[in-house]
């Protein structure tokens, strides 16, 4: 190991860390000496394989040449700045930032009322199932507040056993009636073979229920369970069903005449007497529903 204190101009001297063994600082300038020479050589042979090119290129040009270039190339003029402004290359474009918006708020729940397709022109058979659909439902949230309130048990019996005659009137009409009818105009069977199901199901717990006492622990339960039974019945039939039933060609304003003919059947006499003609038309054009109106009376 040298001594750091050595004449000027020494290797030892010329080292920037003075820490620095003189045997690592004396190979690191040995290895970048080599890595110069290397570059040198290198530019060299590219200087002297251009200048190759150009004597060969000379060599093979016409002898009127010269002239060629003149007339053939002719010296571009300088661009004007205006000019340097239009061929620029165009500025890179700042990256967009995505602003996430407002989140939508969710759609509505499916219910009969959001779900009730619109009323043709004149009314037909869906229109009338429609308007049952509409009138249980109403009657299925008025018993729910009689419910909440604990009101008494007579009260909560008779609207119960209200919406078990409507209920057991509008299923006996669609299955002998219209599913048949859907099931000839070649509607999905399988649509209409799930609508039997969930028939039966409902038909169980409405025996459960006439045959129940309101003052039991799961009489309410099983009233609120009919419900949502028959809401999801009727959302399938108003959102799958009806629409194809409507495009199908089904006459379906005569298969109402007929279905609200069975329907009538029944009603006892004196409640079809008692009704009148009022329960026909609402004044624009279609039924309230027969059943609703008939068998809230009794």
């Amino acid at each position: 190991m040298a001594d750091d204190k050595t004449k000027r101009g020494s290797p030892d001297s010329k080292r920037l860390n003075k820490s620095e063994p003189y045997e690592v600082a004396y190979a690191k300038s040995k290895r970048a000496k080599a890595a110069a020479s290397k570059t040198a050589k290198k530019s060299a042979k590219k200087s002297a394989k251009k200048a190759t090119t150009r004597s060969a290129s000379s060599r093979a040009a016409p002898a009127a040449g010269s002239r060629a270039r003149k007339t053939s190339t002719p010296r571009a003029k300088s661009a004007s700045p205006a000019m340097k402004r239009t061929n620029a290359a165009p500025a890179r474009k700042q990256a967009r930032t995505t602003m996430r918006g407002t989140p939508k708020p969710p759609k509505a729940e499916k219910t009969a009322e959001n779900t009730a397709p619109k009323t043709m022109r004149e009314a037909d058979a869906v229109d009338l199932l429609t308007d049952d659909h509409l009138e249980v439902g109403a009657l299925f949230k008025q018993y729910e507040k009689l419910a909440k309130k604990e009101a008494p048990a007579d009260q909560r019996r008779t609207l119960a056993q209200t919406i078990c005659d409507m209920l057991k009137a509008h299923t006996t009409v669609e299955e002998e009636i219209f599913y048949p009818a859907a099931r000839r105009a070649g509607i999905d069977a399988d649509l209409l073979d799930e609508a039997d199901i969930e028939h039966a199901s409902a038909k169980e717990l409405i025996a459960q229920i006439e045959g129940g006492n309101p003052d039991d622990d799961h009489y309410d339960a099983k009233v609120k369970v009919l419900g949502e039974y028959i809401t999801h019945h009727v959302v399938e039939e108003h959102t799958e069903m009806f629409p194809k039933c409507r495009r199908s060609g089904m006459d379906l304003v005569g298969l109402r005449s007929e279905m609200e003919a069975r329907k009538m059947s029944f009603v006892p006499e004196r409640d079809v007497q008692a009704s009148g003609s009022e329960t026909m038309d609402d004044g624009k054009g279609k039924s309230t529903g027969i059943l609703a109106s008939l068998f809230s009376k009794a």
